[in-house]
């Protein structure tokens, strides 16, 4: 039997009741294909700043490296100031773990009801691929005279080529490997 360890961050709000009902959802399709998930869970999120101040130790990191994955709920608490804890635990993990693949894959179900007219389950079954380290993320940009009415904002969406060569990789490789009938693959941007 395959053997994967797993780390759970349930983070805020709904996160620890979402993350809760996912590991039911992976546990039934493990045991259906003979897979054992072991997990251990982190306390990271708003309740735990809020309670000692700390938001990521870097022993953390070293810790979550021990691990095959990362199943993380929702990070993000009405009374933590915007930015801390996704700064703070979100993107230190992004940069120090190099997660740099953000993979969302989008399907229809039979009998799902869409917003979308005629449309069904072979109609709706797509995947994005996006970057996950670069561009806003790099936290290029600032604000200049701050309060007054010239004040400025700038936010630098910034890319090397390594970073886009190597998700537009994933992306095609990706592409390649899915069961899907409709092998296009598309490259949109802001």
């Amino acid at each position: 039997m395959k053997s994967y360890n797993i780390a759970l961050i349930p983070g805020d709000g709904t996160g620890p009741e979402v993350l809760a009902e996912g590991v039911k959802v992976v546990n039934a399709a493990c045991a259906k294909h003979g897979i054992k998930l072991n997990y251990q869970s982190f306390d990271f999120g708003g309740e735990r700043y809020k309670r000692t101040g700390e938001i990521l130790p870097d022993s953390a990191l070293e810790e979550f490296k021990k691990f095959d994955s990362i199943f993380l709920g929702a990070i993000g608490h009405p009374d933590v100031k915007p930015g801390i804890l996704e700064v703070g635990i979100l993107l230190k993990t992004r940069f120090a773990l190099d997660q740099y693949i953000n993979l969302r894959p989008v399907k229809l179900y039979p009998n799902v009801e869409t917003p979308l007219k005629d449309k069904g389950p072979s109609d709706i079954d797509f995947v994005v691929v996006r970057e996950n380290t670069g561009g806003i993320y790099t936290g290029i940009g600032g604000v200049t005279q701050k309060g007054t009415p010239l004040e400025v904002a700038t936010q630098v969406m910034q890319y090397s080529r390594p970073v886009v060569e190597r998700c537009v990789k994933y992306a095609y490789e990706y592409t390649r490997r899915r069961n899907s009938k409709k092998k296009l693959l598309t490259l949109v941007h802001k």
